[in-house]
């Protein structure tokens, strides 16, 4: 008896224990209800301000708060990646707004888990920036071009306000990483060599003032606001701000700050008001101590029209997610090819004499892509492991599938007839994957990629002729 009154309290601190330090679904679960309502949501624009202004007052970074207001596919592979202190505040966001009792949050984590993810978001920041903010003896350059100086103190402060987000698609690009969760954490591409010297130099009051560009842009209202007579700028409550150049400087000022709080330094800031493309460009211009690899200032400076295309297949195609920035693809987050080898193909296939070029080609190869991702949908998943043929989802098989998307073009196939020229071009396994593996890198293999190209129009033409 004794031994099972034992047994019975074991089990009673066990249960405790595990309502005190875990969360009560599984993980996962939580994601799903999240998706759901997040949908629901997505209708009501009350609604959807009222979600943001919650999360904001949960001390929620910006950049993440823009990313659960974007698409429905996007938010489902997006929130995977957000730590438990964020998820913790998302579930208490959306519980305010709606009342949805399943997102109550001590229904769904631990008392330990609230207690921490709670302590995490008031360490976020202790007294936030907020906009509209004003620079004064401004000098305007051009329209969408102005210069002027922000104290040291200031410009990381507003970086900890989560005023000042990272653009992914106009910087570096990204890197991923499995979190403690096993979700897959999207990061900056960082030399932290460079931001340790910064830092030291900024500390010990040995660095000159440098240059910071930010970018400011909006959709929905006037990002800024320049008043000639007093020289001042205002960067307008509802705009965006992103660092266009300067993120190592950024980081370097964050960290000196740490080690050195009366440091006393001011920087050049230049703001510039540009669209997506232009921001691009821009960045692709101007790099020179941290320097871009080729193929990404490529990707950025967008100088072939082929370039042009593949930007917007980025942006709207069923692989837009899945062609990296880098020269290698990354499985952890179901990569399947990178923008320079979709780029070359394209450019070698398609001719191209004017924009609308661009258009029409952009708007037939996401079509393309939406029967061949359709019909293959395990192999090109953003999941690798549900991938079985690794020839059909090998990065260098994308100027296959280019080749193919020409071939069926020019002799007027229908796309729902994808897959019997698929399966053709794919037959001969013996002789294409010695193709595909002949170099172990994606890039400076441009020998490879023409006998690539050669190789696939052969066969299709061969086929076409039986």
């Amino acid at each position: 008896m004794s031994y099972l009154l034992s047994l019975c309290f074991c089990d009673t601190i066990l249960y405790v224990w595990k309502e005190l330090m875990y969360m009560k679904i599984d993980r996962s679960n939580i994601e799903k209800l999240i998706s759901i309502q997040l949908e629901i949501i997505s209708a009501s624009k009350k609604l959807k301000y009222q979600f943001k202004y919650q999360l904001i007052e949960l001390n929620i970074p910006v950049e993440v708060i823009d990313s659960l207001l974007k698409n429905e596919e996007y938010v489902a592979q997006y929130i995977p990646q957000i730590d438990t202190s964020i998820l913790y505040g998302v579930c208490q966001a959306l519980f305010t707004v709606t009342g949805n009792e399943q997102l109550e949050p001590n229904q769904l984590f631990g008392k330990r888990e609230i207690r921490d993810a709670q302590d995490n978001l008031r360490s976020i920041v202790q007294k936030r920036m907020e906009l509209p903010i004003s620079f004064p003896d401004t000098t305007k350059l051009k329209y969408d071009s102005y210069i002027t100086k922000i104290a040291i103190t200031d410009l990381v402060k507003m970086s900890e306000s989560q005023l000042i987000v990272y653009d992914y698609e106009t910087q570096r690009g990204a890197k991923y990483e499995l979190n403690q969760s096993g979700g897959v954490v999207k990061t900056p591409i960082v030399n932290k060599a460079s931001v340790k010297r910064i830092a030291s130099k900024m500390a010990d009051n040995q660095y000159f003032e440098d240059m910071i560009t930010l970018n400011v842009y909006s959709t929905e209202v006037d990002p800024l606001t320049y008043y000639e007579d007093s020289k001042t700028l205002t960067i307008n409550d509802g705009a965006v701000i992103s660092i266009l150049d300067g993120f190592h400087r950024l980081q370097g000022a964050i960290a000196a700050l740490q080690s050195n709080p009366n440091l006393d330094l001011d920087m050049i800031l230049s703001i510039r008001s540009y669209d997506h493309e232009t921001a691009q460009k821009y960045f692709g211009q101007i790099n020179t101590i941290n320097v871009l690899k080729k193929e990404r200032r490529d990707e950025l400076s967008q100088e072939r029209m082929s370039d042009k295309v593949v930007a917007n297949l980025q942006r709207k195609s069923e692989i837009g997610k899945q062609i990296a920035s880098s020269t290698t693809v990354n499985e952890l987050a179901g990569e399947l090819t990178t923008f320079d080898i979709m780029s070359y193909s394209i450019d070698r296939m398609y001719h191209f004499d004017r924009q609308l070029d661009v258009i029409k080609t952009s708007n037939y190869l996401n079509d393309f892509f939406t029967y061949l991702v359709g019909s293959y949908p395990n192999e090109f998943s953003i999941n690798a492991n549900k991938r079985e043929n690794v020839i059909m989802s090998h990065p260098l098989m994308f100027i296959g599938y280019i080749a193919l998307s020409k071939f069926m073009k020019d002799h007027d196939i229908g796309l729902d007839q994808i897959e019997q020229y698929v399966n053709s071009i794919i037959f001969e396994v013996d002789k294409l994957e010695p193709l595909l593996n002949a170099k172990k890198s994606l890039t400076g293999n441009k020998r490879l990629r023409n006998q690539l190209i050669d190789y696939f129009e052969s066969k299709l033409e061969g086929n076409n002729s039986e």
